[in-house]
């Protein structure tokens, strides 16, 4: 009982060391800009050394966006998977479902430790990150379409899954633009649902200049 407790307390506690290694480069980049600060200005207040900070990012800018695959484990990705059909089908729901495990998971990562705040003053500053903060690796996109796959009940090699993410990606990036340029503030996932409306409306029968 003990062993099998232990792997999950380690992965909590590098799950919030993670996490405060994040919240205090966001801080530092908001005030002072990347080139601002050091590695050590971010280890100092967090408790961990300098080889402690690369065993979790590789550099000051992979700090400040943060640890994605953590985005992948968190119950708005559990409720996903749970909202399936898994026989081989594509739910009519993915593309709802999949936005809204995305607004879950982006919100966090926007505000983590209460740092939203700081990822607009990051942007402001250096607006090169918006395309980061947004634009997840090939690793996460892969590990995200094979759970596409699982909670559908599709073949590996299906091009469904990897479709959906680039969807998806389309609809974050025109987001992230409109929502970071304009200054909001709040959730994504009011302009993230507004853009999967409009872009539903782009296939809809019926629209001037269609063929039915």
């Amino acid at each position: 009982m003990t062993n099998s407790a232990e792997p999950q307390g380690r992965e909590a506690k590098m799950r919030r060391t993670r996490i405060a290694i994040t919240e205090q480069a966001r801080k530092l980049t908001a005030a002072h800009g990347l080139s601002g600060y050091t590695i050590e200005d971010i280890c100092e207040p967090v408790g961990v050394s300098r080889r402690t900070f690369f065993n979790y990012f590789a550099s000051k800018e992979a700090a400040v966006v943060g640890h994605p695959p953590d985005a992948l484990d968190s119950d708005a990705m559990r409720q996903f998977m749970a909202g399936g059909v898994a026989d081989g089908r594509v739910s009519e729901t993915l593309l709802e479902d999949l936005v809204e495990a995305t607004i879950e998971a982006l919100d966090e990562v926007f505000d983590i430790a209460g740092t939203h705040t700081h990822v607009q003053a990051i942007i402001a500053r250096e607006p090169s990150f918006m395309e980061k903060f947004i634009t997840e690796s090939e690793q996460v996109n892969a590990q995200f379409a094979r759970l596409i796959a699982e909670r559908e009940g599709l073949s590996p090699d299906d091009p469904r899954p990897k479709l959906a993410i680039q969807l998806l990606g389309g609809l974050l990036h025109a987001t992230a633009h409109d929502f970071f340029a304009g200054g909001a503030t709040g959730s994504i996932g009011p302009e993230l649902r507004r853009k999967l409306a409009l872009s539903r409306e782009l296939f809809s029968p019926g629209l001037p200049g269609s063929s039915s």
